[in-house]
């Protein structure tokens, strides 16, 4: 009864916000006939017509979730290259992410919404035999129509945060059944366990396997061999100085605190590449000269010297990351929440953020209490920690040794949810 009443609510709920989805898709540059693989047509998937072939569906929300699905497959295609996948993705950033650098036997569609109708559809067209959902994705529908079909139904890269477990515990009497759903749950970390299974997740299906996320051992793949250095030589020679997945406000304030360390290069890339004029215009109108990454010329390498890079491209952050000297994250000090710092620490670039890193607990916690996270609080402490990180060669690395020995626990995580889901395969 409960599945019901959620059918009828979430059907004119998806059409009212239908409007403002395909608005903010198509400021994002992604409306194609593709989205219509979000209710169940895939006429250009060439899985839909391979009926002998059941490949694993991997669903995730959209870029952070795609990365971890993408080092989830490109790892298990290595270790088991007779198997085939099938990637969805909720965003159009990500569908073209994803796109650009598919890992081997994988096909990217657009993730199906979560809508009784459409999911029968994509059951009926993929005919998967294992669905794995990517941190929170737990779709009523998707559960529901894969276990009427024995299909079984991991969840990758489980946490809950304190908050939102308490939150979740009181609903147990209407969602509990949806979780106890889940043939799998590999949990980040020994403190989600109780949280998961006061939600309503079994006991007996949940592990401890770690974060593939924050796991080491394998990065994720750039979308091409892009190479930035002739880009950010054309910038000048000083340190390169990179906000990563920053929002609104966040470039600006960055751009004043950088500036003030010497002959310093800036680069920022957004977390929505499509607020390129916005940035362009604020930065401009405080007196800085902006370049984007989209229109660079490179011809005259002197026309870009002395700017700021916008980098507006999709895919190419974690190419840019490895050349920085020291990173701000975004979402940490003008919003709530935080981005993803583990590429950087991967690369061994220090890193500074603002307070507000709430997604990423209790990494962040941990990663201050072994000094591996520079936490500075305004534009002022911004600027010293990018000051003396530039500065001093011995400050820097010693940060970043510390922030790597802190994903130490999490190596091999990858793996391990690798063999868990091979093994719920043998056992299905």
């Amino acid at each position: 009864m409960l599945r019901h009443f959620y059918n009828f609510t979430l059907i004119p709920l998806a059409i009212g916000a239908s409007p403002f989805w395909i608005l903010k898709t198509k400021r994002r540059g992604g409306l194609s006939k593709r989205l219509w693989e979000k209710l169940g047509r895939y006429k250009e998937v060439g899985l839909a017509a391979e009926r002998k072939v059941r490949p694993i569906y991997v669903h995730a929300a959209s870029v952070g979730e795609a990365n971890i699905a993408r080092k989830l497959i490109t790892r298990w295609s290595t270790r088991y290259p007779e198997e085939r996948f099938l990637l969805g993705i909720g965003t159009s950033t990500g569908f073209d992410l994803a796109r650009q650098s598919p890992p081997a036997n994988t096909e990217v569609i657009y993730a199906p919404l979560d809508l009784s109708f459409v999911v029968t559809s994509f059951f009926a067209a993929f005919r998967p035999k294992l669905v794995v959902l990517i941190e929170h994705e737990v779709w009523p529908n998707m559960i529901h129509y894969a276990r009427e079909r024995s299909i079984p139904v991991a969840l990758v890269n489980a946490r809950l945060s304190l908050r939102s477990g308490k939150r979740l515990a009181k609903l147990r009497p209407l969602l509990g059944k949806m979780y106890q759903g889940l043939s799998w749950v590999g949990a980040q970390s020994d403190e989600d366990c109780p949280r998961l299974e006061a939600i309503g997740i079994r006991q007996e299906s949940l592990v401890v396997s770690g974060s593939v996320k924050f796991d080491p051992a394998l990065d994720t793949p750039s979308a091409s061999d892009f190479n930035p250095s002739k880009l950010l030589e054309s910038l000048g020679e000083g340190p390169i100085l990179m906000a990563l997945s920053t929002h609104p406000g966040e470039e600006l304030l960055f751009a004043k605190a950088a500036s003030q360390v010497r002959d310093a290069r800036l680069v920022m890339i957004p977390r929505h590449m499509e607020r390129r004029d916005e940035i362009q215009e604020e930065l401009s109108a405080a007196g800085f000269k902006v370049v984007l990454r989209s229109t660079m010329n490179l011809v005259d390498g002197s026309s870009a010297r002395g700017k700021i890079l916008v980098v507006d491209t999709t895919g190419e952050m974690p190419a840019f990351t490895k050349e920085a000297q020291v990173v701000f994250v975004g979402k940490t000090l003008l919003s709530k929440g935080g981005q993803n710092p583990c590429e950087a620490i991967s690369a061994s670039v220090p890193v500074v953020a603002g307070p507000w890193f709430g997604n990423f607990e209790p990494l962040a916690t941990q990663l201050r209490n072994c000094e591996g996270l520079w936490t500075i609080e305004d534009e002022k402490s911004l600027e010293s920690a990018l000051q003396t990180l530039s500065e001093s060669e011995e400050r820097a690395s010693k940060q970043a040794k510390n922030a790597l020995s802190t994903l130490e626990a999490h190596r091999g995580a990858t793996d391990r949810t690798v063999e868990a889901l091979a093994k719920l395969l043998e056992e299905e």
